[in-house]
C-alpha cells in the first residue's frame, strides 16, 4: 500500500511538473511528428553534369555531387576589380575560410569599354582567373550577364551599346541579341575546355541579373539560356537571380534568392526600418512567396513541396554593405552571423555571399565605371576587403562556413519546418529543420541596429516520430542580440547526441583525429546529452558528468582549449568534443594539409600554400594555436600546439604635406618692354575622356583681363586670388590662355585644373613654359613660388570645401612582397588619391579610416607624387546616413587628420 501510494505521488508529482513545463514552454513547441517528406523533383533541364562520380545535379531541395548531398558554399569575387598579382592569394584566404565556390561577374563594360576592342589581359584575364580557381581548388560560376549591375556603369553594358538607340536593350530585340550573343562567344573563347564536364572547375553559369520586367522574364532569360548553350556552355546549372518576381522559367534556371539586411540603395537618410528578411520566414523575395505554396500542419509551417518547384539557392547573402553617396553605413560584424543563421533556418541550401572579397572598380579611358558608389573603392566591408585585410564580419562568417562545410551533407535533405508563432514578430523566432528524427533547431533574437526584448524562461520542444525532446533541461533567458542553432539526434560516428546547447563548427574526422568543435555563446550554458547505446564511457575535462538510465548528461562546462569531452565507444573508439568560448570561436580556423584536418586558433588572418601555415596582420606578433600537436612545438595550450611568433618592428615613416591654392606654380613676368601679356599655348588634353570640370585659380599685381580663346572670362574674387570655374563645353581640345594687364611689370600667377570623365587631374602652373607676350616669342621671366622673399601667398579658404595634400615617404617602400598600407583619417564628404594625374583610390567619409593598399602601386610611385583631394559638405548637416557614433561637426571642412603606414606582419608553421 505503502509502495503504491509513492508510485501514485510520483506520477502525480511528474505529470504537475510537465503540465508547469507546458505553461512555461507553450510558445517554443513544434510538432513533426505528423509532417511527410515531400517528393522530390529531379527533372531539371541543366547541363552536362560532370564526371562519373562527381556528378552535380540538382532536385528540388539540394544539390547532389557524386549522389551525396551538399550545401555549397559561394563567395563573390570580381577578378577584374582586383590586382590579377594578387588572386591566387585571395583565393587561398577565400578556401581557408571555407568558401568552395567563386561567384564572379564579366562585366562587359570592363572587357570592351570601346567596340571592337576586347581586351583579356592582366586584371581582365579570365581564362587564367579560372585556372587559379582550379589550382586552389575551387569551383566557379560565372555570371556572364549581359547585363550586371554590380554597382558598374550601366550595370556593365558598355556606353557603345547604351548610345545604339535603336536598339531595345534588356530585351528580345533581335539585334540585342545579336551583341549579347557575341559577348557570350566572347567569353566562351577565353574559357573553353574549362568546365566541369571537361575536368574543370566551371560548373554553373549565371544568366542576366535582376531582370523584372512584367511578360518577359520568361521569354527573355530562355532566350539567353538558349545562346548560352549554342555558344558552348553546358554546365551542371543555370541560374538567374530572383528578386520580385514569382515568374521564372521552372526547370530550366534556378532562381538564386539574395538577402541584405543593410540596403545603402535605400532613399532616406534615418535607421532602416525592421524588414522581413529579419525574421524566419519561407519568403525568397522582397515580396512574399504566397499563401499557396505554404502548408500548415499542426502549427507548423512547411513548404508544399508540390508546388515549390526550386530549391532554396541563394547567390546575394548580403554579409557587409557598399556605401552608397546618400546612405553611408558601417556594418557591425554580428550582422553576418545573423544573416547565415536565419538563411539556414528557412531552409538555404547554397549559401551565396556577396560580396566576399572587396575591390577596386576600374578605371576606364573615357569615363570612370562606378554606379552610386565611390569611384574607385568597392570594399564593400566584405570578409576579405580591397586590399586583403579581414572585414569585421569574417570572425561569424567562417564558422558557419565550416558548419555547412561538415555538416551540410546532413543538413540540406533536412526540410525546414517554422511554428506559426513566427508570424508575430514580436515572438521569439526560432525554426527547426529536420528529416528521420536528426535535426538542427535556429534561433534569432536580433534585429539590425534595433533592440529586441529578453526572453525567460524559454525550454524549446520537439515532437517526433517516436519522442519528444525538450532543449534544454532548464529555462533559460534568451538575451538582445542572440542567435543560435543547436543539434539534435546528431551523429557523432555511432554514437547519438540527444541534443546540445552549445553551436556546432566543424569536425575533425580522419585517421588520427575523432573530434568535434562546438562553442558556447550568447551567456547560454553549454550542456550535452548522449545516448547511451554503444557508448562505454564518457569523461570530462572541466565540465560534470551524469550518468542516466538511458544516457549521459554532461554539464557545468568551463569552455576553452581544454574543455573536451571523451566518450568512449563499446568498439574502443575514442570520440573527442571540444566547447570552446564565444571568443575563441571567432578566431576559428580550419584547414587541411595531404589529407590531414587542422584546426588552427588564431586572430590574425590565415591561409594555407605548399603545406605551410601562414599568418597575416598589422601587428608584430602573433599567438597560433595547432590542433593536432605539431612536435616542433615547445608549448601547449590545452589540447593545441603554441606557437608565439614575434617580428621586429617595421618602420615606413610618412609625411603630409598640406598644398596651398597654387603650390605648384610660379609667380612670372614677362620679359617685353611694355611686361603687359602672358600667355599659355597648346593648353588642353589629348585623352580620350571628356572634360568633367575645369577650374583657372590666379593672380597679379595688378587689375588684369584673363581670356580663354580670346574671350574674356568673368573674375571671381575669392581673398587674394580669383576663381574662375568654366562650363566643361567651353573647354576644347587646344586652348590659348591670355593674361593682359593695363600697366607694365605685370606680375602673374595661375594654376588650371581639369578633371576628366576617367578620374584624371590635369594641371597646369605658371612656369617657365608661359609666354611674354611679344611679338618676338621669349619665355617669361620666373619669380619664384609664392610666399618666397616678397611675392604674396595664398589659403584655401573653409567656404572653397576644399583640400589638398601631398604625402611624402620618408623611406622607399620595400619591394618584397610585403603589404603596406595607407590608413588615411578625414572629414568632409569624399577624397580621392592621384598617383600625378591618375586616380587611384578615393572614399567617401564614413567615420572609419580610409585604407589605400600602396605596396599595390609600388611602380607608379616612382617619380609620382601622391595627392590627396578632400571635398567638403557645405553643411555639417548633410542629408546623408551616417552612423550615430560618427562625428559630424566637421564635415563642412575638408581636412586630413592623420595618416601613418601600417607594414602587414606574417608568420609562418610549416607543417611537415
Amino acid at each position: 500500500m505503502k509502495k503504491e501510494y509513492y508510485s501514485l505521488k510520483w506520477v502525480l508529482l511528474i505529470s504537475i511538473f510537465n503540465s508547469v513545463s507546458l505553461l512555461f514552454s507553450q510558445d517554443y513547441q513544434i510538432d513533426l511528428s505528423q509532417v511527410e517528406y515531400p517528393s522530390l523533383i529531379e527533372d531539371f533541364n541543366m547541363g552536362h553534369p560532370g564526371r562519373t562520380g562527381e556528378e552535380i545535379k540538382v532536385n528540388s531541395l539540394y544539390l547532389t555531387k557524386g549522389g551525396e548531398p551538399m550545401l555549397p558554399v559561394m563567395g563573390e569575387f570580381h577578378f577584374s576589380r582586383y590586382d590579377h598579382r594578387y588572386w591566387k592569394e585571395t583565393l587561398l584566404k577565400m578556401k581557408a575560410s571555407g568558401v568552395n565556390i567563386v561567384s564572379t561577374y564579366l562585366l562587359w563594360i570592363y572587357h570592351e569599354e570601346i567596340e571592337g576592342q576586347l581586351d583579356w589581359t592582366g586584371n581582365n584575364n579570365i581564362r587564367a582567373f579560372v585556372e587559379l580557381c582550379q589550382e586552389v581548388g575551387l569551383l566557379v560560376h560565372l555570371r556572364i550577364g549581359p547585363y550586371c549591375n554590380a554597382e558598374c556603369r550601366n550595370g556593365g553594358l558598355p556606353d557603345w551599346l547604351m548610345k545604339k538607340t535603336h536598339i531595345r536593350k534588356r530585351y528580345n530585340d533581335p539585334l540585342y541579341l545579336a551583341y549579347s550573343q557575341n559577348w557570350y562567344k566572347a567569353i566562351y573563347k577565353q574559357v573553353e575546355g574549362l568546365l566541369y564536364k571537361d575536368g574543370g572547375p566551371i560548373m554553373g553559369v549565371q544568366l542576366e541579373n535582376e531582370y523584372v520586367t512584367k511578360g518577359h522574364v520568361v521569354p527573355h532569360l530562355m532566350a539567353l539560356k538558349k545562346m548560352a548553350v549554342e555558344v558552348g556552355f553546358d554546365t551542371p546549372l543555370y541560374s538567374m537571380t530572383h528578386w520580385m518576381a514569382s515568374d521564372y522559367p521552372k526547370k530550366d534556371v534556378i532562381p538564386y534568392a539574395g538577402y541584405y539586411i543593410e540596403t545603402p540603395w535605400t532613399r532616406g537618410y534615418d535607421e532602416l526600418p525592421v524588414g522581413n528578411f529579419e525574421f524566419f520566414s519561407y519568403n525568397r523575395l522582397s515580396d512574399n512567396i504566397g499563401t499557396d505554396l505554404i502548408t500548415i500542419e499542426g502549427g507548423v509551417q512547411s513548404l508544399n513541396s508540390k508546388e515549390v518547384e526550386s530549391p532554396y539557392f541563394t547567390c546575394e547573402v548580403g554579409l557587409g554593405t557598399p556605401s552608397f553617396y546618400h546612405r553611408r553605413p558601417v556594418v557591425p560584424e554580428e550582422m553576418a552571423g545573423e544573416n547565415i543563421n536565419l538563411r539556414l533556418g528557412c531552409g538555404v541550401n547554397l549559401m551565396g555571399y556577396y560580396m566576399y572579397s572587396g575591390g577596386s572598380h576600374k578605371i576606364g579611358e573615357l569615363t570612370t565605371l562606378e554606379s552610386s558608389t565611390s569611384r574607385v573603392s568597392y570594399d564593400y566591408q566584405a570578409p576579405l576587403k580591397e586590399f586583403g585585410t579581414l572585414g569585421a564580419v569574417m570572425n561569424e562568417t567562417k564558422k558557419y562556413n565550416y558548419f555547412m562545410n561538415d555538416f551540410g551533407s546532413d543538413l540540406a535533405p533536412m526540410v525546414a519546418y517554422l511554428p506559426t508563432s513566427n508570424n508575430n514578430t514580436d515572438n521569439l523566432q526560432w525554426a527547426v529543420r529536420s528529416k528521420n528524427g536528426q535535426g538542427f533547431l535556429f534561433c534569432s533574437n536580433y534585429l539590425y541596429k534595433k533592440k529586441r526584448k529578453a526572453y525567460k524562461d524559454v525550454q524549446f520542444q520537439v515532437k517526433l516520430n517516436n519522442e519528444t525532446l525538450q532543449i534544454p533541461r532548464k529555462p533559460i533567458t534568451i538575451q538582445d542580440g542572440a542567435y543560435f542553432l543547436w543539434p539534435f539526434n546528431m551523429a557523432l560516428g555511432d554514437v547519438q547526441l540527444k541534443y546540445a546547447t552549445a553551436q556546432p563548427i566543424c569536425k575533425l574526422n580522419d585517421k588520427k583525429t575523432n573530434l568535434w568543435v562546438f562553442f558556447e555563446d550568447d551567456a547560454i550554458p553549454a550542456e550535452y546529452v548522449f545516448n547511451k547505446a554503444l557508448v562505454k564511457k564518457v569523461t570530462c575535462t572541466n565540465g560534470m558528468v551524469k550518468e542516466e538510465k538511458h544516457g549521459y548528461f554532461v554539464s557545468q562546462l568551463k569552455p576553452g582549449t581544454n574543455c573536451v569531452i571523451e566518450v568512449e565507444q563499446t568498439d574502443g573508439t575514442i570520440l573527442k568534443i571540444l566547447t570552446l568560448t564565444g571568443a575563441q570561436s571567432d578566431a576559428i580556423w580550419k584547414l587541411k594539409a595531404k589529407g590531414q584536418d587542422y584546426l588552427v586558433l588564431s586572430e590574425s588572418g590565415v591561409f594555407l600554400e605548399n603545406n605551410t601555415i601562414t599568418t597575416f596582420s598589422e601587428s608584430n606578433e602573433t599567438q597560433l594555436l595547432v590542433f593536432p600537436n605539431l612536435q616542433k612545438a615547445t608549448n601547449k595550450d590545452g589540447i593545441f600546439s603554441e606557437f608565439k611568433l614575434r617580428e621586429a618592428v617595421k618602420e615606413q615613416p610618412v609625411a603630409l604635406v598640406k598644398y596651398r591654392p597654387m603650390e605648384q606654380a610660379h609667380w612670372v613676368r614677362a620679359k617685353s618692354a611694355g611686361g603687359k601679356s602672358v600667355i599659355r599655348k597648346s593648353v588642353g588634353h589629348t585623352a580620350m575622356s571628356k572634360v568633367k570640370m575645369t577650374t583657372i585659380r590666379c593672380a597679379g599685381s595688378a587689375g588684369f583681363t584673363l581670356l580663354l580663346n580670346g574671350t574674356p572670362l568673368e573674375l571671381v574674387q575669392n581673398g587674394n586670388y580669383f576663381n574662375v570655374p568654366l562650363p566643361k563645353e567651353q573647354w576644347q581640345e587646344h586652348n590659348t590662355i591670355q593674361i593682359e594687364s593695363v600697366t607694365s611689370g605685370l606680375q602673374f600667377i595661375g594654376e588650371i585644373e581639369i578633371l576628366l570623365e576617367n578620374g584624371s587631374r590635369l594641371t597646369w602652373q605658371t612656369d617657365n613654359t608661359w609666354e611674354s607676350g611679344t611679338d618676338k616669342i621669349q619665355p617669361v621671366e620666373v619669380l619664384g613660388k609664392q610666399g618666397t622673399g616678397n611675392l604674396p601667398q595664398f589659403a584655401w579658404k573653409k567656404e572653397d570645401r576644399l583640400a589638398y595634400y601631398e604625402v611624402k615617404l620618408l623611406k622607399p617602400l620595400k619591394e618584397d612582397g610585403a603589404a603596406q598600407r595607407l590608413y588615411i583619417s578625414f572629414v568632409g564628404d569624399r577624397a580621392d588619391a592621384f598617383l600625378g594625374e591618375t586616380l587611384f583610390s578615393d572614399y567617401l567619409f564614413d567615420g572609419t579610416p580610409w585604407i589605400i593598399g600602396l605596396d599595390r602601386f609600388i611602380d607608379g610611385l616612382q617619380g609620382n607624387p601622391i595627392v590627396l583631394r578632400v571635398e567638403a559638405f557645405n553643411t555639417n548637416k548633410p542629408e546623408i546616413y551616417f552612423e550615430k557614433n560618427v562625428d559630424t561637426s566637421e564635415i563642412d571642412t575638408a581636412q586630413i587628420k592623420n595618416i601613418e603606414i601600417k607594414p602587414e606582419y606574417r608568420f609562418y608553421v610549416n607543417l611537415d
